[in-house]
């Protein structure tokens, strides 16, 4: 099994602040308070966090495992 481990960070943002009042995925409004997060292999706007971990996985297979093998022997950080 392999864990990502997404950077986690928690600012409170509005749609305005973001640029986007929908999933670029699922199209659906973005609820009062939502998780949201970027694909980092394209442009495909700001996505529920649910909704980018389907993109990523179905669209970015082979670079995600690139990225993977890249990091594999990387150290981890004492939060990690």
């Amino acid at each position: 099994m392999t864990l990502l481990w997404r950077d986690s960070w928690l600012k409170p943002l509005s749609d305005f602040d973001v640029g986007a009042d929908k999933c670029g995925y699922c199209k659906k409004a973005f609820r009062k308070i939502d998780f949201v997060t970027a694909c980092d292999f394209c442009d495909k706007g700001i996505m529920h966090d649910a909704c980018a971990n389907k993109h990523i996985l179905s669209a970015h297979k082979k670079q995600l495992e690139a990225k993977i093998n890249l990091h594999k022997d990387k150290p981890l950080h004492d939060f990690q």
